[in-house]
């Protein structure tokens, strides 16, 4: 089956081509894809800085379709299903998956990142049905795109542990970190604060009903009230990672999610002296994507400033050359297949 995909020709470079999906084998089906967003590791990726991307490669994970048709092996009731993908596969078999903890899984794959694995910048996709969660058609298919964002986000509050009279402080106000708030929202945390650069994210936020304030703005206000018990790291450098540690409350948890740098300098003293905790978070289990799947049917008003720009197909190679020059003002940009 031939079908258009958009292809990383080269390191910033995108072709919309026709490509051979591959073969229909057990326990997978083939989605027909509405909508796909571009996540801010594509963009990264997509420019050769993180090794994480590949020219001859199709991008996307972060996607919403319809089930056009199953392996011999599934029932046939789930084609015409809308449907949100988890775009980590694992092996099912290991014993992180047994217990629970694909998302860690050795041999995960993850669809639109892993070499050889094409993603949903594309018409078609063939993925596992276990992958797929049911989307409400309440929801549009540009929306339904940000559950993998908020699931990131949601796992990063359930990895944390917060409890809702915890003082929060999220540091980076980008789409990770409007999930992270999405999140803490969600299980009833009030006390959410946010440190963002950018005048512009801080506005943007607001339309969450979160409050933004420019890190410079920190040290004054924990001068005068009790430092966070949570603190978020949706940035992921020096800057940032420096913050977690000078405006948390001592036996703080520190969460880092984001990765901006590779590499990060640990003050040892705070850490040990203030009994700090460092905890890592990447992914999400099936079980909480598909919860956020569900929870987004519900709360689809709330989350839909998230996207703030839509882009069909063909235009997309356009769209990567705009979000590469750094001057285009966006939230979340959604790669459209309706023309």
């Amino acid at each position: 089956m031939v079908h258009k995909s958009l292809v990383l020709t080269n390191f910033n470079q995108f072709e919309v081509r026709e490509r051979d999906l591959a073969e229909l084998t057990v326990d997978n089906v083939i989605v027909r894809i509405l909508a796909t967003a571009i996540c801010g590791s594509d963009i990264h990726g997509s420019n050769g800085s993180t090794g994480r991307r590949f020219p001859d490669q199709v991008m996307g994970h972060e996607t919403c379709g319809v089930v056009e048709k199953v392996s011999e092996q599934l029932s046939a009731e789930l084609i015409g299903k809308r449907v949100v993908i988890n775009p980590l596969i694992s092996c099912q078999q290991c014993e992180l998956c047994l217990a629970g903890k694909e998302y860690v899984c050795r041999s995960r794959k993850v669809l639109g990142v892993t070499k050889g694995v094409d993603g949903a910048f594309a018409q078609y996709v063939i993925v596992p049905a276990r992958n797929l969660s049911l989307i409400s058609e309440e929801v549009s298919p540009i929306l339904a795109t940000v559950v993998e964002p908020l699931a990131v986000g949601y796992h990063a509050v359930i990895r944390a542990d917060v409890k809702p009279k915890e003082r929060i402080l999220i540091l980076g106000g980008g789409p990770i970190g409007q999930a992270i708030g999405l999140a803490c929202a969600r299980i009833g945390v009030s006390n959410v604060l946010f440190s963002e650069t950018s005048e512009s994210k801080r506005k943007f936020i607001s339309k969450f009903g979160f409050k933004g304030v420019s890190p410079k703005e920190l040290q004054s206000i924990y001068e005068t009230s009790a430092k966070p018990s949570v603190v978020f790291d949706a940035v992921g450098n020096a800057n940032s990672f420096g913050d977690a540690f000078k405006h948390s409350d001592v036996a703080a948890r520190i969460v880092l999610v984001g990765m901006d740098t590779p590499d990060l300098t640990i003050p040892s003293y705070e850490v040990s002296a203030g009994e700090r905790s460092i905890l890592g978070s990447y992914c999400y289990t099936n079980e909480e994507f598909a919860d956020t799947a569900n929870w987004l049917g519900a709360n689809h008003k709330l989350v839909e400033p998230f996207v703030s720009n839509v882009t069909p197909m063909s235009k997309a190679p356009e769209m990567f050359k705009k979000l590469y020059d750094g001057k285009f003002d966006y939230n979340r940009v959604v790669i459209s297949q309706d023309e």
